[in-house]
């Protein structure tokens, strides 16, 4: 059985890249949207042209109603922001990627020492995937969530927050409580007696005494592989 399955970031890379395309489709949109109006106008006085030189007596056709091109500037306006959205999405996914892909080589040499390693692995049950998994040579179960913030982060011993200076906010989602979720998540899928729920930031400096906070490690990724050999 191989030591590692899965490569990490992959999933992330590939959410980063569908993020890319939809940006991509949508500026193509917007200008298309924008080129429409003076192309039929453009057309429409051809169109004219030709009947006009014919039949002179033809009155001149009304030109392109003025609502036309704003309706038109206005759709290309929200295609241009919704792929702005979706372009800065896709770089906050590379960012994650990178994140674990950095995390993943601070595990190599636990994956040559014998620990059994896995990569987003899928879940269900709207938990999204699993970054890791370890599962160390005497059986012991590990799921790992990394996240790729940069910031300090501090605790009131209830919850995770960044702080920024003198700053302290807490974090867009619950990471205790999800990842405590998937850890049961992981239980259940591989019928494991336990399986241990870390955190790990990539970027952060955690600013944790005990590295530990309602029964989820939290922790540096330079601090990660000696805590899972301690924890065995």
């Amino acid at each position: 059985m191989p030591k590692s399955k899965g490569r990490a970031g992959r999933n992330i890379r590939l959410l980063a890249f569908s993020r890319r395309y939809k940006a991509v489709y949508a500026f193509v949109g917007a200008g298309f949207i924008v080129y429409m109006p003076f192309a039929l106008a453009k057309l429409i006085e051809g169109f004219r042209s030709l009947f006009t030189d014919t039949n002179p007596e033809l009155t001149e056709s009304p030109a392109m109603p003025v609502v036309v091109y704003g309706v038109a500037i206005a759709l290309a306006i929200y295609l241009v922001i919704n792929g702005i959205r979706l372009w800065k999405g896709a770089d906050r996914a590379d960012q994650g990627a990178k994140g674990e892909e950095d995390v993943a080589n601070e595990l190599r040499e636990l994956a040559a020492s014998g620990w059994q390693i896995e990569y987003g692995q899928r879940l269900g049950k709207g938990l999204g995937d699993i970054d890791i998994i370890c599962v160390s040579p005497r059986g012991k179960t590990y799921a790992i969530d990394v996240k790729s913030h940069r910031c300090s982060v501090v605790t009131d011993r209830e919850k995770l927050y960044r702080r920024r200076g003198k700053q302290q906010h807490p974090f867009e989602k619950d990471f205790l409580s999800q990842v405590m979720k998937q850890a049961l998540q992981v239980k259940k899928k591989k019928g494991a007696k336990f399986v241990t729920p870390i955190v790990v930031f990539s970027n952060a400096r955690v600013a944790i005494s005990s590295n530990k906070v309602k029964h989820v490690h939290v922790v540096e990724k330079s601090q990660l592989a000696a805590l899972l050999r301690s924890l065995g």
